[in-house]
This record gives C-alpha cells, structure tokens and sequence, in this order.
C-alpha cells in the first residue's frame, strides 16, 4: 500500500512537472503578439530595439516567465535524476544534475539581457540622433549574438540536452523508466543537442520550436507518469 507521505511527494514532483512544462511556451504566448517573436529575433537590430521600445511590459513580462521556467530546470533535472538513479549520491546523477545547473546558468545569462540590458538599449535608442543610433544597433547585435551563444548554445541545447541524454541512456539500460519514456526523452535530448550542430558546421537546422515542444511534451507525460507510478 502507498504511504500518504509517498503519495503526497509524488503528485508534488507530478505537479511542478505539469506546470512548469507550459512555461516554456510564455516567449510564444506573450511576446508573440506584442513584437512578433520568434520572427523579430531575424529583424534588423534598429526594427527589433523600436519593437521592444513600444512594448516595454510584455518584453518583461514574456522573458521574466521563460527565465522562472529556465530555473526550474534544475529542481526538474534533480527530480529525473533521483527517479532514474535512486538517489543523488552516484556519480552519473551527479553529473546529469551538474549539467543541469551548468544549463539554468547559461539560460538565465542569455536571458537577463532581454531584461536588463536590451530595455535599456531600446530607450536610449528611440532618443538618440541617427548616428548614437547606428552605435547602439551595433552594441545591441554584439549582445545579440554573445547572449544568444551562451544562452540558446550552451543553456538550450549542449548542456540540457547532455544532461537529459545521460540520464535517459542509463534509465534505458537500469530499466528504471519504462522504454517508450526513456526513448521519448532520448529523443528531445537529441533534438536539443541537434541545435548545437550548426556551431560545428553541420548543415542540420533543427527548429528551435520542435526542440522546446518535444521537451515540454515528455516533462508533461513524466510529470503523469510519476502521479501514477511509485518508484520501485
């Protein structure tokens, strides 16, 4: 018989998973509609600081949700690691946590700057003369491009997907996780780590979109799965 303690942990870890996996599509939902997101990212830097000039409260409000969901990573990633190895004290679950904190580091580097640096940017630009304007473009797509690295490279996709791929690999073959959701987990793991091909020169353009959805997925579906299942 299921203890209430035991019962009351699991639909606790069931819950953060149900309700963090939305989180991750807050950019869509709140900036998509206020300066066209993910569109805006491939706009000129002049098109993209006037957009988010106009719309100072959802470029807050959109990058301050998907900053709590980046954070909540790493609790999730210590709640997979602990179902899939039984406790924190081996050093595979060591590492698939590391990376996991490695991961949230790199995302909310990637992010802050989207609420501290690119506000700032954004104001000063819509009040300067066209040639303070051409420099601020100019530092705008340099922090661009840095944050970008380090968040959406780094964060997103090789220390997130390594850290999910680990920990999927050995629920596969300690059979601590059914297969079908080990293998869905081994696939957005790869999905995520196909982000980081380009950077290698690999000609592989994996969708940011399906990436981030196919994770969302399998935290949703692991979420439910642990409500109904006790740990052996």
């Amino acid at each position: 018989m299921t203890s209430p303690t035991n019962l009351s942990s699991r639909l606790s870890t069931a819950a953060l998973f149900v309700i963090a996996a939305p989180l991750s599509f807050a950019p869509i939902a709140i900036l998509g509609p206020a300066i066209g997101w993910p569109a805006s990212l491939r706009a000129q830097a002049a098109q993209q600081l006037t957009a988010i000039a106009g719309a100072p409260d959802a470029v807050a409000a959109g990058y301050g949700v998907y900053l709590l969901y980046s954070i909540l990573i790493l609790p999730l990633m210590v709640l997979v690691a602990q179902r899939v190895f039984g406790n924190l004290a081996k050093p595979a679950a060591q590492i698939v946590v590391g990376l996991a904190a490695l991961s949230v580091l790199a995302r909310s580097i990637g992010i802050l700057r989207w609420l501290t640096a690119m506000p700032a940017l954004a104001s000063q630009h819509a009040a300067a003369d066209p040639a303070q304007q051409r420099v601020i473009e100019a530092v705008f797509s340099a922090l661009t491009t840095y944050g970008g690295g380090i968040g959406e490279l780094l964060g997103v996709s090789l220390f997130m997907g390594l850290s999910l791929a680990l920990a999927m690999v050995v629920a596969l073959v300690n059979k601590s996780l059914p297969v079908w959701l080990a293998a869905l987990g081994l696939v957005s793991a790869v999905l995520l780590l196909g982000l980081f091909l380009p950077t290698l020169g690999v000609a592989i353009q994996v969708p940011i979109a399906v990436a981030a959805s196919v994770l969302s997925g399998w935290m949703l579906v692991f979420g439910v799965y642990v409500a109904i299942k006790p740990a052996a």
